[in-house]
């Protein structure tokens, strides 16, 4: 992360994409990866673009019909490998690509494989998660609320009855010597046995209706949790790696609906309705807020410990976390104004990957 930026950013490339996406962006020194959809709104298109002109590697058409609320395409960041990529359809559709050729290596609707019946008002929004060559994705079906699949050829390791899917992400943690899988279902905090799949734990938060999207952050053994409805919360783990059902701390402030929270350091910064908040761990408490009208749509946030890049509303902030008052450190528009910026961006290299709809942006962080 970048100490200072210039007055305004160089731009290096920019293009359109065709239809919108509310995918994050995946990049790495010969790749960035990219969700998005073509102009009838009839197809996924998944592509690989080269990071540092923007021109197209190869890009795969798949078909994806329906009528989703925020739009039919993807919401889930691509996963970049050594040797493949792995992409999800917001209707389920999960493609192993060749990230040299782009060639298909397999494909499966997960959905129809192993949560038929699900109601997609908003669609698979978790991203696909690899642990030690598998993949882990949340159908949401009866008897595969869970799958593992092995992440080269896509057979199925396991599945795991429970709960329809929620939209947040999951995480691994080794919790007292015991890895497992953290995230959310439709109603439960959860965690997983990766290499049987068998639930561990399940935690219903004390106030119902959380949409589940922000994803779990573990931190010094413990795990910090933010919801709209049940704030942010610290629970602890016994020596089991089961958890705590009473939290250590809450902090009812930050209640974000869609956003995730960063740490940076000894602190926690997340938006809520306007408000960027800075709390102290491990004791949640506010050691600043600071409102700005951008703040209150959905904002990304990236950290290296010292300073934040929120990204929102076509705007963007870099914050000082270390700050005992809110330092805003740059603030640039980098879209037209009250633009929605909902697609995760990616740093890589000095770059900053960003996007607004079909617009894709590339630009220079070295400050001259």
């Amino acid at each position: 992360m970048p100490a200072k930026l210039p007055e305004k950013l160089l731009l290096l490339w920019e293009r359109d994409l065709g239809g919108a996406s509310h995918a994050g962006i995946a990049v790495n020194e010969k790749h960035c990866l990219i969700a998005s959809r073509d102009l009838l709104d009839q197809f996924d298109v998944f592509s690989s673009l080269n990071p540092d002109t923007g021109d197209t590697q190869w890009e795969i058409f798949h078909p994806a019909v329906g009528n989703l609320d925020y739009g039919n395409s993807s919401r889930s960041t691509s996963v970049l490998g050594e040797k493949y990529a792995w992409f999800q359809g917001a209707y389920g559709d999960c493609l192993c690509v060749e990230l040299k050729t782009g060639l298909v290596r397999w494909q499966q609707n997960v959905i129809s494989a192993y949560g038929p019946d699900r109601q997609l008002v908003w669609g698979l929004c978790s991203s696909p998660l690899i642990w030690k060559g598998q993949l882990i994705l949340n159908p949401g079906g009866v008897e595969s609320s869970l799958i593992s699949l092995q992440a080269a050829s896509g057979n199925l390791n396991w599945k795991t009855p429970g709960n329809d899917f929620g939209y947040g992400s999951f995480i691994v943690a080794t919790i007292n010597k015991r890895e497992q899988i953290i995230g959310h279902d439709k109603t439960t905090l959860g965690g997983w046995d990766p290499v049987t799949g068998k639930r561990l734990w399940s935690l219903t938060p004390k106030e119902q209706d959380d949409f589940n999207v922000p994803t779990p952050i573990f931190y010094q053994g413990k795990l910090i949790v933010a919801t709209e409805n049940n704030g942010t919360r610290i629970y602890g783990f016994d020596q089991q790696g089961i958890i705590v059902p009473e939290p250590i701390t809450i902090q009812e402030e930050l209640a974000p609906e869609t956003v995730t929270p960063v740490v940076a350091g000894n602190r926690l910064l997340g938006t809520t309705a306007g408000t960027l908040y800075c709390l102290t761990l491990p004791d949640l408490k506010i050691l600043w807020q600071a409102s700005e009208p951008a703040f209150d749509s959905h904002a990304s946030l990236i950290t290296d410990d010292k300073r934040v890049l929120l990204t929102a509303d076509g705007e963007l902030f870099l914050v000082d976390a270390t700050a005992n008052s809110y330092k805003l450190l740059a603030h640039q528009q980098i879209f037209e104004p009250a633009t929605q910026i909902h697609s995760h961006p990616a740093i890589s290299n000095e770059r900053l990957f960003i996007r607004a709809g079909n617009q894709l942006k590339c630009f220079s962080l070295q400050a001259k």
